[in-house]
Formats: C-alpha cells, structure tokens, sequence
C-alpha cells in the first residue's frame, strides 16, 4: 500500500470517526465583535456594521479570544449588545475553581453608539491575581437575563515592561496529515492538548497563536465541528490567548465560510492591543473575497497570503497612532517576506505583498511573528525580526518537529526567541508530568535547557 493508500484510507477513518461524535452547542456563542479598553483594543469599523444579535445581551469585548489584562484597581471597557434594561451588573469569577466566588465590579460608566454599548467598570482592590470569567447581567421589566464569556479578564499583580509570552501557530483541529508523523497523538487532538498542558506549566503572561487553528478541507461541514472542539481546547488555557486567522481556518465549502465560524467562535478578522508600553497588531493574511478562497475538500485554489486594501488602510492607520509605543509586534499566518506563488493552483503570489512590507518597514515594526509552513525560520529585514514557528500538530519535513516558541521581553525589547540556536522552537512531548497528587507534582524536563514552571494545586 502506497502512502497516497494510507492516506486515503486514513481519511476515511477520520471522516467515520468524527461524524460518531456527539457534537453539542456552545451556550457562549454569539454573534461577536470588536474592543475598546485602557489596554488598548482596535479593530475595523465595518466589524460593528455587520453586527446582529438575537439575544438579549451579549458580551462583545473582552473575550478569550481577546481578552483584557490589568492590575487591581485598573477599569476597563466592556463593549456589549442588549435589549433595553433598567439595571445591569458586571461581576467576575474565577475560571478554574470548582466552587468560584463572583466578584462584583463596580459600573462607572455606560454610554451607547450605533446599537453597542460600553460599560466602564473598575477591579477591586484585592482582587487576587488570576484569569477569570465575566458575566453581565441586566434587569427590564421583572425579567433577569445573563451571559458570560469564559476567561475575558486577566488580573496581574503587575503589568511590567518585562515579561514572557509564547507563539505557537497551526493548531490544526480536524487535520489528519499528522497521523504520517505520530498516529497516537493525532486521535483525540492530544498533541494540541499536550502543548496547551506544557504551556500552562511555563506560565507565560500570555499566548498568541498565529492562525490555522482548524482544517476546513476534509469533509461537507466539518467547521462546525472543528471551530466547537477548537475553542473547548483552548479553554483548557490557564494563561490569556490571542488569536489571528490563517486560511485553513477561512476556506469557503458547501456554502459555509469559515470566517463566518471564525467571528462567531473569536471575535474580528484583525484587531490591535497593548500590553504595557509594547503595542500589537493581530492581522488576517488570508484576507481576499469570498470566490478567492473556495475549496471542494482538499482541492483549494488559493492558500497563500493576501492583504486587501480595507486592512491595509487600518494597519497604516493603526500604526500611526502607536508610534510613541516602545515596542511594535505584528502577529500574521503568512510570512510578507516569501512570495507564496506555489501557494495557488493559479499561480497567485502573494497579494499586496510590497505594501504589506511597507508599512512594516516604513513604522518601524520591531517583530513580525507567523506561521503557515510548518517548520522554524528566523529571519532579520530591514531591523525587524521575524519569526516563524512550526506546528503543533499537523505534517512537518526535514529538521522539524511539533512544537511551540517561548519570548522573553526585557525592558520592552525582545530579548530571546530560541530554544535552540539558530532557530528552534521547544519541542513538544518533552515537559512531561509524571505524578500528581493532593500536595504534590512531579515534572519531567526532557529539553536541553532548564525551566521554570507554576503548577497550582
């Protein structure tokens, strides 16, 4: 049996095996939006235009997906949709306890524009430093409705200019590709909710993961169930996650259009936020219409980058008004360096690629961080850095493995992006826990290099 056999036959399995799953409906789903806050969320205006709500409150910013981190005492804005009400609460709780305490936040403020509206609230005091849910809830007419977003608030003892986060990208749901790599870590997404467990246990300030989280080009409407286990995944996170869109996650199949799933599970295409004096841009390189992006199962058209003029014209105008940040950080799935013309069965290079680089050159952007290929790059143009991450999950060639890349930042520069010299990433599979009981953990650290880890009991 050749490997082209294997492969198909594989499929099929998968495809037998993924429609024997009983599929449940996310109650935080909704239509979703854009972010206003102290620590900064932009995204475009045309995300509000196309908002509809058939509830009768729904939280559109912050969110897992982009949530808001800050210290006791520090407000910030919640964007949300309603009904009309007399009262609304906001109160927060722990996302990880058993028995969690809610915690009420005081409301400073509520103003309303073009159907959204934005509730200023302030943390506590003593607050303890944790990742916790938001609820909101309103009163009208005798009638109580609520609604939560799990993990939307981030509280810090402190928020400094030197800290850690990690990149990883190609999460990959649904991909079977990497059952010609490691067959028992494939069934069940165990290699995503291995690097999830292993990242908890570093415990960086936070993650950004840089597109491709699902596959889209298996079987007729697989979205629906890749977008759902996609996001249980992630709940798994003990530390605040920032998401962008890679093309996987974006195809256009059996009249679904995975952008669709995207907005609803996670929120706007491109946005922008700011952790202390460092200022990111989460941005959609698979930004083309719809007829550009069709896929009939594993026959794509197009899967390399692209940027459209809309996004363009925000990045500029973004960026022009951060320029007094000490740091600039651009997270995208497709590297603007490369030229993806192998990427299409058309031939189509990537789009807007020269101005997507001039606006990265031209403000001075400090880093560039990306994925989409499957193995590690580090690469220094014009003073920026980019780096490039392989995947978590899926297939890999030559010299790559499974594996994520953990940032330190020092004074606002970034200040190491290697496992290993002159570009790896940390393998996964290598931080391993072997034992753990009431008061007590035993870790494994199979890497070359010692760690620091946090496990909370």
């Amino acid at each position: 049996m050749n490997q082209k056999q294997i492969i198909f036959f594989l499929s099929i399995i998968s495809i037998l095996f993924i429609f024997s799953t009983n599929i449940s409906i996310l109650a935080d789903l909704s239509s979703t939006n854009q972010i206003s806050q102290p620590i900064t969320f932009k995204t475009y205006p045309g995300y509000y235009e196309n908002l509809e709500s058939s509830e009768e409150i729904n939280i559109i910013y912050p969110r897992s997906s982009i949530p808001v981190i800050l210290t006791p005492e520090q407000s910030c804005i919640i964007q949300f949709q309603s009904i009309p009400f007399d009262t609304l609460t906001a109160a927060i709780t722990t996302a990880y306890d058993s028995l969690s305490e809610s915690i009420p936040l005081s409301i400073d403020d509520i103003t309303e524009e073009d159907n959204i509206k934005y509730a200023t609230v302030t943390i506590p005091e003593n607050v303890p430093a944790e990742l916790y849910n938001l609820t909101l809830t309103i009163e009208t007419e005798g009638e109580t409705y609520s609604t939560s977003r799990p993990r939307a608030i981030s509280v810090k003892e402190e928020i400094s200019d030197s800290y850690t986060f990690v990149h990883l990208t190609d999460f990959h749901i649904g991909d079977i590709r990497g059952l010609t790599k490691h067959p028992k870590e494939i069934i069940g997404w165990k290699a995503a909710r291995k690097v999830v467990e292993e990242i908890n246990l570093l415990n960086p300030d936070f993650v950004i993961i840089s597109g491709d989280l699902t596959f889209g080009q298996l079987y007729p409407f697989e979205y629906i169930f890749e977008y759902q286990t996609c996001y249980d995944i992630l709940q798994d996170f003990t530390v605040p996650t920032y998401l962008c869109p890679g093309n996987h996650d974006g195809y256009v199949q059996t009249f679904q259009d995975g952008f669709n799933f995207w907005e609803d599970y996670f929120g706007p295409l491109y946005y922008s936020f700011d952790y202390h004096n460092t200022h990111f841009l989460s941005v959609n390189s698979y930004d083309m219409p719809a007829r550009a992006r069709l896929a009939f199962s594993y026959l794509v058209f197009n899967w390399g980058g692209s940027f459209q003029h809309n996004q363009l014209d925000w990045i500029e105008n973004d960026l022009t008004a951060h320029t007094e940040a000490n740091q600039t950080i651009m997270m995208m799935h497709h590297n603007p360096l490369w030229n993806n013309t192998a990427d299409s069965l058309i031939g189509r290079g990537y789009h807007n690629q020269e101005e997507i680089l001039h606006l990265i050159r031209s403000n001075n952007v400090d880093a560039v961080f990306d994925g989409h290929v499957h193995y590690d790059n580090i690469t220094i143009d014009n003073d920026t850095l980019y780096v490039t991450t392989t995947t978590v999950s899926s297939s890999y060639g030559g010299d790559s493995y499974w594996g994520y890349r953990l940032v330190n930042v020092e004074d606002s520069m970034i200040t190491e992006y290697n496992y290993q010299e002159p570009k790896y990433s940390i393998p996964s599979y290598n931080i391993n826990i072997l034992d753990e009981q009431q008061k007590s953990i035993t870790i494994e650290n199979e890497l070359v290099t010692p760690i620091t880890v946090q496990h909370e009991f």
